[in-house]
């Protein structure tokens, strides 16, 4: 009798473990790349666990998931991702979220171009534009927490705007200096800033750019006088590499996905892309 006793209290300690460990444990909500971690992280707060997919040393374009990654995704309330054809390989398992995923994409449907450019984490506009309408799509399938996601938007769109109007005051007091990208991640920076990208280096991400390519690139730094040439720490600058000792050109390192720049939000990610961006103008040149 006795033993039984013993054998009951056990088992009520452990359910009573268990549920408390349940009710202390927080949603788990995951994003495909960091720059979205720190924008759900931004608009959910610490009463949510949020982590990203695509680590520091793969590239979105080319990453494949493991049996961990999808059942991470599965396990998640939330799954947050890109779409535009970003995470090629991931599609598959996205997909099979049902409403539990959500896509960039669909939430900036009319205002990006259909199969447009991939890498709208880097403008603030259309971040300001997705940060509003995915805290409408938070407040629906989180309804307890709706007051703080709202509010949050609401801080993290005056943020986004003000980096804006600070990145177009300094971008208008700099001249135009043209520059070679490492690939096409700053499209939307470049054309709301009116920075003047030539071309890149690979044309599509992972593919070494062919001699005529490299060829033509030359042609384009000698006719404009290019002083820069962009690389990403994700990708392969071996290329960018004779480029840049052929022509003189000062290298700049920019992170679209930020690992080397450990922001804490993301508006500080772009910040710190814009100020590393700003060495174009720099009137020297380094071998």
């Amino acid at each position: 009798m006795k033993r039984i006793t013993t054998l009951l209290a056990l088992l009520i300690l452990a359910l009573f473990g268990c549920k408390k460990a349940t009710e202390n444990q927080r949603p788990l909500v995951m994003a495909s790349i960091r720059p979205y971690e720190l924008l759900l992280a931004d608009l959910l707060g610490p009463e949510f666990e949020v982590r990203f997919l695509i680590p520091a040393n793969a590239s979105p374009h080319t990453f494949s998931p493991g049996p961990r990654d999808i059942r991470a995704l599965r396990e998640a309330r939330l799954a947050f991702s890109n779409g535009l054809g970003l995470e090629t390989d991931l599609e598959k398992a996205f997909t099979a979220l049902g409403d539990t995923h959500l896509r960039a994409e669909e939430l900036l449907k009319g205002v990006v171009p259909e199969n447009g450019n991939p890498h709208i984490w880097l403008s603030p506009l259309l971040m300001e534009k997705l940060t509003l309408r995915l805290s409408e799509r938070l407040q629906k399938m989180f309804p307890e927490r709706s007051e703080e996601i709202a509010n949050r938007a609401l801080d993290l769109v005056a943020r986004l705007a003000a980096l804006d109007e600070r990145i177009s005051r300094e971008r208008e007091a700099l001249g135009p200096t043209p520059l070679i990208s490492f690939h096409d991640s700053f499209h939307y920076f470049s054309a709301t800033y009116g920075i003047d990208d030539l071309g890149s280096v690979q044309s599509s991400p992972g593919r070494e750019p062919t001699p005529r390519e490299l060829t033509r690139l030359g042609e384009l730094i000698r006719a404009h006088g290019v002083k820069a040439i962009c690389v990403e720490p994700q990708m392969d600058r071996k290329s960018a590499d004779v480029l840049a000792r052929e022509f003189n050109l000062r290298v700049i390192e920019l992170d679209p996905l930020g690992f080397s720049i450990q922001a804490q939000t993301l508006p500080d990610l772009i910040s710190e892309n814009w100020e590393r961006m700003k060495q174009a103008w720099q009137t020297e040149s380094l071998p």
